[in-house]
C-alpha cells in the first residue's frame, strides 16, 4: 500500500471520508464453520500425510490443533516482548508447532519450508472452501463514500491471501488493497493498526470510518483513537454463527443436528415418495451416515498407511467404490487419495489357488469355519467338479453328499485326501487355478511385485484378503472393513486389517452386537452382478465369469438398488459437512453404529419383507443357496419351549434365516409365531442373564 489520500468532499448531504476500512471475516466474509475448523483440517491433514513421524500421543487431530494453539501463544508473547502487538505470521506458526509436535521430516531446512508451504497452500485452499460473502455488506457500504478503501484484519496469512480470497469471490473492488496485522505484527485491538494507517496515508481519525464486526477491536478501540466505526452485526448471520461455533466443542450433538436437519431438509419433504421405492429410497438417505462412515474411514486409513491403489472387492465393494469415488470428488481431506480399483473375486474364486498343499493342515482354512462339511461341499468350494470324485470318495467308503463332522478327524477323509490319484488331479485344478487368478491380478495392477495396497469390503473375516497374501506374499495388503469378527485362521504376515466398525479381534472391541446379524447388511450393499466363480482363459486374455441369480437379482431390482441411490445421493451433503467442519470417522462413528444398531435390531416391515423375499449365495463352504422365504411351522417353534432337539432345530432354523429382529418385524409372520418367538428369545435373555450374574442359581 502507499500514497495518501487528501480532501473532502460533500456529496448531497452525505459525508465522503477520506479512509474506509473494513473488516475481513464476519464483515466482508464469513466462515460456513468455526474459525478453528480450517486449523483443524490442516491438522488432520498433517495427521493422515504424516502420522507416522509422529509421536504416538501426537497423532490425534485434536491434540496437534491444541499444539498448534500452543505456539501460537509463544509466538504472541515473544512478538509483545519486542515491542509488537501478539502477532505472528502462519509460517512461523508452522515451524514452531511442527517442533512442538515432534514431527520429523528430515534434517534439511529446505524439507521443513516446503512442508509449511503444501500447509500454506492447504489452509488457504480450505479458507477459500468454506467462506463466502456477508448478504448484506454491499448494501452498507454503500451509504458510504471514501477516496480510498482497505480491508484491515487481525489475522495470521499475509495480506497477499487475503486479497486471494478476495478475488476467489470477486469482491476485489470492494478493497482492491489492505493490511493483515501479521504483515506489521500491530493489530485492530491495540489500535496501533489504525495509527500506522494514518501514517502512511496522511489521514486523521475524523475523516476515517471504520466498519467490522468486533466490539472492541472493531468498534471501542477505534472510537478511542477518534475514528468514526460502525459496528456490523447483522441478526440472522450472527445467529448461525453461534450454531456454527457451538457445534465445534460438541461434535457429536453437532452431527446428530444435522443429520436431522439433512433428513427434514425441504428438498426431502419436496421430493417425498410413499411408495415401496421410495420408502427405501428414504431410507438409504436416512442411514447414509453409516455407509459414508465407510468411504471416509477407508479414505482416511489409506492416506494414512500410503498405500498406492485401493482394490474394491465384489459383490459389496462395488456399492462401497461407488461412495469412494463420489466422497473423493469433493478434496475433503485436503491431500490426494489413492485410486481406486473394482477387483472382481471371491472366496471361491480365490481359495483354491490360494492353497499352498493339498493338505489337511491347509484345508483348515475352510474347515475351521465349516466344522461340519461334505465332500461335495469343499469340492464346491474349490470350483471342482465333484463328480470326477465321487468313485473315488466311494471307494473309502464315503458318499460325497454325506455331511462328515470334523472331517479332519476322520479316518476315510485323510486317506481319500492323501490318495495318490486324488493329490495329482487336485494338484492340476489347482495350479491352473492359481496361474489364472495370478493373470487376473496382473490384468488389473495387482502383481506379485513389492507393493503397498488396500482391500475394501464388507468384511466379517476377511478371508478373500488371507487368500491374496498367500498368492502375492510380496505385496503388503492392508483391509479396510465395515465389521470384523474373530478371525479362525493364522493371519498372513503380509496383511493387516481394520475395521470401522466393531472388530472382535481388537481387546477394547465394542458394539459386538452389530455383527450378530450380518447378513441383512450384505443385502443392503448387493450388486445385481452376481458372485465372481472362476477365472477362464489364457494368461493374456483371463475371463471373469460371474454367477448371476434371478431370484436374488429381484430383491435387488425392486428394492435395494433405490436404497442404495439415497445413501449415493446423500454423499455430496455429507462430504462437504466433513471437510468444511473437520470431522473424521471416529467422530461420525458413534452417530454412524447407532444406525446400524437401529437397521438390524429395529428394522422398518418393508425392509424385513424384502429380506425374507431373498435367495441368498452360499455355494461356498455350503455348497448351495441359502433361501430366506423358506419358515418354520408354528408347531416346530411351540416344541422349542419343551424340547431339546427342537430346539436345536429352531437354532438351525434361525441361523439359516440370519436375522430375528427382522422375522418379527415381517410383515408375514403369523401373529403367534412372532408372539411365541418373542417369548422364547426372551425367556433365552433371561436364562443368559441369571446364568452370567447369578451362576448357582437353577434355571429351566
Amino acid at each position: 500500500m502507499s500514497g495518501e489520500v487528501q480532501g473532502v468532499v460533500m456529496t448531497d448531504g452525505t459525508a465522503e471520508y477520506d479512509l474506509i476500512t473494513v473488516d475481513v471475516w464476519d464483515t466482508l466474509l464469513r466462515r460456513r464453520c468455526h474459525p478453528d475448523a480450517v486449523k483443524l483440517h490442516v491438522c488432520r491433514y498433517v495427521m493422515l500425510r504424516y502420522g507416522r513421524q509422529l509421536p504416538d500421543e501426537n497423532r490425534d487431530h485434536w491434540t496437534l490443533l491444541r499444539l498448534r494453539q500452543q505456539a501460537e501463544k509463544e509466538l504472541a508473547e515473544e512478538s509483545r516482548r519486542l515491542g509488537f502487538d501478539d502477532e505472528y505470521k502462519h509460517d512461523e506458526v508452522y515451524k514452531r508447532w511442527l517442533s512442538l509436535a515432534g514431527l520429523r521430516i528430515g534434517s534439511s531446512p529446505d524439507q521443513t519450508a516446503q512442508l509449511c508451504r503444501a500447509l500454506g497452500r492447504v489452509e488457504l485452499e480450505q479458507e477459500r472452501y468454506v467462506s463466502y460473502v456477508d448478504p448484506s455488506i454491499l448494501r452498507t457500504l454503500e451509504r458510504f463514500r471514501a477516496r480510498k478503501t482497505l480491508f484491515v484484519t487481525d489475522f495470521y496469512l499475509p495480506s497477499e491471501a487475503v486479497k486471494d480470497l478476495l478475488a476467489f469471490h470477486r469482491m476485489e473492488h470492494v478493497a482492491p488493497d489492505g493490511v493483515a496485522s501479521c504483515d506489521l505484527k500491530l493489530n485492530k485491538k491495540s489500535g496501533r493498526l489504525f495509527r500506522r494507517l494514518h501514517e502512511t496515508f496522511g489521514v486523521t481519525p475524523d475523516r476515517h470510518l471504520h466498519v467490522g464486526d468486533h466490539l472492541w477491536a472493531d468498534v471501542e478501540s477505534p472510537r478511542q483513537i477518534g475514528i468514526t466505526a460502525v459496528h456490523y452485526l447483522p441478526e440472522d448471520e450472527q445467529r448461525h454463527r453461534r450454531i456454527r461455533e457451538d457445534g465445534f466443542h460438541a461434535r457429536e450433538r453437532f452431527i446428530r443436528a444435522a443429520l436431522r436437519s439433512f433428513c427434514h431438509s425441504d428438498r426431502a419433504q419436496d421430493h417425498r415418495d410413499d411408495s415401496l421405492a421410495g420408502q427405501f429410497y428414504e431410507l438409504g438417505r436416512r442411514t447414509s451416515l453409516c455407509f459414508f462412515g465407510l468411504a471416509l474411514y477407508v479414505m482416511e486409513r489409506a492416506v494414512a498407511d500410503d498405500v498406492e491403489k485401493l482394490f474394491f472387492l465384489t459383490r459389496e465393494g462395488e456399492f462401497f467404490f461407488t461412495l469412494y469415488r463420489r466422497a473423493a470428488e469433493s478434496n475433503m481431506l485436503g491431500c490426494p487419495v489413492p485410486e481406486g480399483v473394482l477387483l472382481e473375486a471371491s472366496r471361491m474364486s480365490t481359495f483354491a489357488g490360494s492353497l499352498r498343499t493339498w493338505s489337511g493342515d491347509e484345508l483348515m482354512r475352510i474347515w475351521n469355519q465349516y466344522s461340519t462339511q461334505s465332500l461335495y461341499a469343499l469340492l464346491t468350494s474349490l470350483d471342482i467338479d465333484p463328480s470326477r470324485f465321487a468313485e473315488k470318495a466311494a471307494s473309502y467308503g464315503i458318499d460325497i453328499h454325506q455331511d462328515i463332522t470334523y472331517p479332519w478327524r476322520d479316518a476315510r477323509v485323510c486317506a481319500w485326501l492323501a490318495d495318490e490319484w486324488v493329490t495329482v488331479e487336485i494338484d492340476r485344478e489347482l495350479a491352473g487355478k492359481r496361474a489364472r487368478l495370478l493373470s487376473y491380478l496382473a490384468s488389473v495392477g495387482l502383481s506379485g511385485q513389492d507393493a503397498r495396497v488396500g482391500i475394501v469390503d464388507i468384511g466379517w473375516r476377511g478371508t478373500i484378503q488371507d487368500n491374496l497374501a498367500y498368492v502375492l506374499p510380496t505385496v503388503q495388503l492392508h483391509g479396510y472393513y465395515f465389521g470384523l469378527i474373530r478371525y479362525l485362521n493364522a493371519q498372513p504376515i503380509n496383511s493387516t486389517k481394520s475395521a470401522f466398525g466393531p472388530n472382535l479381534n481388537d481387546a477394547l472391541s465394542d458394539h459386538s452386537q452389530l455383527l450378530d446379524f450380518v447378513a441383512p447388511i450384505e443385502m443392503l450393499c448387493n450388486s445385481p452382478h452376481g458372485t465372481v466363480q472362476r477365472y477362464e482363459g489364457a494368461e493374456t486374455a483371463v475371463k471373469v465369469l460371474r454367477l448371476v441369480d434371478p431370484s436374488e437379482n429381484h430383491v435387488y431390482d425392486s428394492f435395494i438398488r433405490h436404497f442404495q441411490a439415497g445413501v449415493i445421493d446423500s454423499v455430496a451433503y455429507w462430504s462437504d459437512f466433513v471437510r468444511t467442519h473437520a470431522f473424521t470417522s471416529n467422530e461420525i462413528r458413534p452417530v454412524a453404529l447407532d444406525i446400524w444398531a437401529g437397521l438390524i435390531q429395529r428394522p422398518p416391515s418393508f425392509l424385513a419383507q424384502a429380506y425374507f423375499a431373498l435367495n441368498h449365495n452360499e455355494t461356498f463352504g455350503v455348497g448351495r443357496f441359502s433361501d430366506k422365504r423358506r419358515l418354520l411351522g408354528m408347531d416346530g417353534l411351540l416344541f422349542a419351549f419343551l424340547s431339546r432337539s427342537h430346539r436345536q432345530k429352531l437354532d438351525s432354523f434361525l441361523t439359516e434365516v440370519g436375522w430375528v429382529p427382522g422375522l418379527v418385524a415381517n410383515p408375514d409372520t403369523a401373529p403367534a409365531f412372532r408372539w411365541a418367538l418373542r417369548a422364547l428369545m426372551k425367556a433365552r435373555h433371561i436364562k443368559k442373564y441369571l446364568t452370567s450374574n447369578y451362576p448357582h442359581t437353577p434355571c429351566i
